[in-house]
C-alpha cells in the first residue's frame, strides 16, 4: 500500500498537467468533389481546395460526429499558389480563411502571411485529381496548423476562403471574388473530449 501511495504521489504532478482526455473520433468530409486537389504522394494525405464564399455549404464542409464535450479539429491551412514562369516571384502573399457552423456562426478568422521566393517549393509533390491546363502549375504552399475547438452536440463545420492579398513587383493584388480559390487544407483530424481530470490529492492534517 506504502509503495502504490509513493507511485500516485510521484504521478500525480504529472496528470494534473492534461485536464482533458482526447480520442480521435471519425467525422465525414462533405466538400463538393471538384473541392478535391489530390493526394500527396508521399503521405497520401488529402489535399482540398478553399473558396471564397459566404456560403458554408461552398466550403470544405466537415460532418463532426456527436459529442457530449466537444472536440478539438485541427487542419493544415497552406497557399495556392499557380507557379507559372509569368507569376512574377518573389512575392509576399498573404491568405485569409473563416471557420464557421453550418448556421453561419464564425468560430475564427485565421491569416497566413509568407514571402515566396523564386526557388520556391512545397514539402511534397501532390497526386492531382484533374489534369484540367488551368491548374497545371497550381501547387500548395508553406503550412500552418490551425486548432478549433469544437462544441457538444452534432456540428458541421465549413472552412471557407475570405480574400486574398499578394504583393509583387511593387504592386498590390487583392482577391475578394466569390468562387475564387485561394487556399489549401489538409491534415484534418478531429478529436472527441472524453473527460476532464478529476485527480485531486490532499495531505491530512
Amino acid at each position: 500500500m506504502r509503495l502504490l501511495l509513493i507511485i500516485l504521489l510521484w504521478t500525480a504532478p504529472l496528470l494534473s498537467q492534461d485536464s482533458e482526455l482526447t480520442l480521435d473520433a471519425e467525422y465525414a468530409i462533405r466538400a463538393d468533389a471538384n473541392l478535391f486537389f489530390g493526394r500527396g504522394e508521399s503521405t497520401g494525405t488529402e489535399y482540398y481546395d478553399v473558396a471564397i464564399t459566404s456560403q458554408p455549404s461552398d466550403g470544405v464542409l466537415i460532418k463532426l460526429p456527436y459529442t457530449q464535450k466537444g472536440g478539438k479539429l485541427t487542419f493544415d491551412l497552406h497557399h495556392r499558389v499557380g507557379l507559372s514562369a509569368d507569376y512574377g516571384l518573389p512575392a509576399e502573399i498573404m491568405t485569409v480563411v473563416e471557420v464557421v457552423t453550418g448556421g453561419t456562426n464564425r468560430l475564427g478568422t485565421f491569416t497566413m502571411l509568407d514571402m515566396i521566393g523564386e526557388d520556391a517549393a512545397f514539402d511534397e509533390q501532390i497526386e492531382r485529381a484533374s489534369d484540367a491546363e488551368i491548374d497545371r502549375y497550381v501547387t500548395p504552399m508553406s503550412r500552418k496548423t490551425i486548432t478549433i475547438t469544437t462544441q457538444p452536440g452534432p456540428q458541421s463545420i465549413s472552412i471557407v476562403g475570405r480574400d486574398l492579398n499578394i504583393v509583387r513587383r511593387g504592386t498590390t493584388t487583392r482577391v475578394d471574388t466569390p468562387g475564387t480559390r485561394i487556399a489549401m487544407v489538409s491534415n484534418i483530424k478531429f478529436e472527441e473530449v472524453l473527460a476532464v481530470n478529476p485527480l485531486s490529492l490532499s495531505t491530512p492534517d
